[in-house]
């Protein structure tokens, strides 16, 4: 009697509460059709449908992109096997039939069986070729990419005096096995997720497990998961996503077409970002050194590389404060300025009708009309139009006494030390600070530009990225400051740590 009760029991607990189903169940709207994909694409001309016979009594749909498929691919190792294996036409059902695709019976390794619409739709959009059945809810998509490409060449934006001279292209996977085969090893992990509601893009974190920061990699991949736009039109955006200080003026990533300069970087301990459809990468976490290095550095003596540091440090400082600390002797403190030479600046001032401070804003202003007019121009032309216009201008505005020679030579000499820095991103922050300092100086002097420079120094003490301080190779606990490979390179045999600001895990480069 106890047991039919507790068998009745048992009996009633399973009709109330049945066992969940093993598969999830799927949304009407996304169950794989025919007709679904031929109604979401009616007004697009690029979408093929065709149909292929299988026999007599069993037909498929094919669908793919017209100029995004290899057509020998599509016809010798999917569609040739598919109307001639027998064992195809031998199968019962198109269940059968899918169940024997997806075990190799059709020549093609990289296929993928999809039961929603959207994953179908995704498939479609990337150059694979889908294969529908008429009575299945099943599809199954093949890779089948064919559009045309860029070849890997020489970087175009970063010179190579040393080193490799491949540079990334504009397809995902070909960046992938660029950089595979320069670190062919088990742990470099390149995690993939797709960024973008409308475009849905490829974006792939690369770093070395055992090497790289967890914690940092889980920040990253944190950040960019929770990116939620339209579309990634730009690298700019992903790098939006990681700064720290989303206001602050100084790059917070590093930009890189070269991949031998990204692999340095992740052997180092840092994260690479690709994202397919440009041939850039980004590296984080970064610290001001990483933009005042060069590839080159590692690749000529110690001594050299160490020398052209510190004179790319002294340029940086010298770009940043020259044409203020100008302004500021020649309108607030002439006494600071040796008899000798001050007499040569009055001379050399007569005849023209503007003070000091407007002369140098007029250089700067037409200093970077010039810039940004050889940028946009064709190379051929915007070279040209760089040398021969700062020439030129230059050469009128003092023959017109409209400038005195000596604000040339300043803005020139702060121009020509900013093209010393390595990174674009960097030297376009010191041109705006530099301009920041002038109108500080304008204002107050040598006391304005103090102050300028103290709030700029606060700002980079206080910036971190991805928990990295901007400034830490300078203010390590460790106190190795300038000896940490930073102004200083050290010999290869010394470098045998690697950066400790980053946090590796791993910190022994060589032993």
């Amino acid at each position: 009697m106890f047991g039919k009760t507790q068998r009745r029991k048992r009996e009633n607990n399973s009709d109330e509460n049945p066992m969940p189903s093993s598969e999830p169940k799927i949304a009407p709207e996304e169950i794989v059709k025919i007709e679904s994909i031929k109604q979401k694409f009616l007004d697009s001309t690029d979408i093929i449908f065709n149909e292929v016979i299988i026999d007599e009594n069993r037909k498929l749909n094919v669908v793919f992109v017209d100029g995004m498929v290899n057509s020998e691919i599509i016809d010798n190792f999917v569609l040739k096997p598919l109307i001639q294996e027998t064992i195809l036409k031998e199968a019962k059902t198109e269940k059968d039939i899918i169940d024997l695709i997806m075990l190799g019976t059709v020549y093609h390794c990289q296929r993928k069986l999809r039961d929603k619409l959207t994953d179908c739709y995704h498939d479609l959009l990337i150059g694979s070729l889908v294969l529908i059945f008429e009575n299945s809810e099943k599809a199954v998509t093949f890779e089948t990419k064919g559009f045309e490409r860029r070849a890997v060449s020489e970087p175009t934006n970063e010179n190579v005096l040393k080193g490799s001279k491949e540079s990334f292209v504009e397809v995902l996977r070909i960046n992938t096995a660029l950089i595979r085969r320069r670190i062919p090893s088990s742990d470099l992990i390149i995690s993939q997720l797709q960024m973008g509601r409308r475009t849905d893009t490829a974006v792939s974190v690369i770093y070395l497990e055992g090497i790289a920061n967890k914690s940092i990699v889980e920040e990253t991949k944190k950040r960019l998961n929770s990116v939620d736009i339209d579309g990634i039109s730009s690298l700019g955006i992903i790098e939006a996503c990681l700064r720290g200080r989303k206001y602050s003026l100084f790059p917070q990533a590093l930009y890189t077409e070269r991949t031998d300069k990204f692999c340095g970087n992740v052997l180092e301990g840092r994260i690479g970002i690709i994202a397919d459809g440009f041939p850039l990468a980004i590296i984080v976490p970064v610290d001001i050194n990483s933009f005042l290095q060069a590839p080159e550095d590692y690749a000529q003596n110690y001594f050299y590389s160490s020398m052209y540091r510190m004179m790319r440090y002294i340029s940086a400082l010298v770009s940043l404060v020259l044409p203020a600390f100008y302004v500021s002797i020649t309108t607030f403190h002439p006494e600071m300025i040796p008899t000798k030479l001050a007499m040569a600046i009055i001379a050399s001032k007569e005849g023209v009708p503007f003070p000091s401070y407007i002369e140098v804003l007029l250089m700067l202003g037409a200093f970077e009309v010039l810039l940004e007019a050889g940028m946009r121009l064709p190379k051929s032309v915007g070279q040209a139009v760089s040398i021969v216009g700062a020439l030129v201008v230059g050469q009128a505005a003092i023959s017109a006494k409209i400038l005195s020679p000596g604000v040339v030579i300043i803005i020139a000499a702060a121009g020509i030390t900013g093209f010393v820095i390595p990174s674009q991103d960097f030297s376009n922050t010191i041109r705006v600070c530099r301009l920041i300092l002038v109108v500080c100086s304008i204002t107050s002097g040598l006391y304005g530009v103090s102050i300028g420079s103290i709030v700029i120094l606060y700002h980079l003490c206080d910036l971190e990225v991805l928990g990295v301080p901007y400034l830490s190779p300078f203010v390590s606990n460790e106190g190795k400051g300038m000896l940490n490979d930073t102004i200083i390179r050290k010999l290869w045999l010394k470098q045998k740590e690697r950066p400790s600001n980053i946090y590796p895990e791993d910190s022994i480069r060589q032993r």
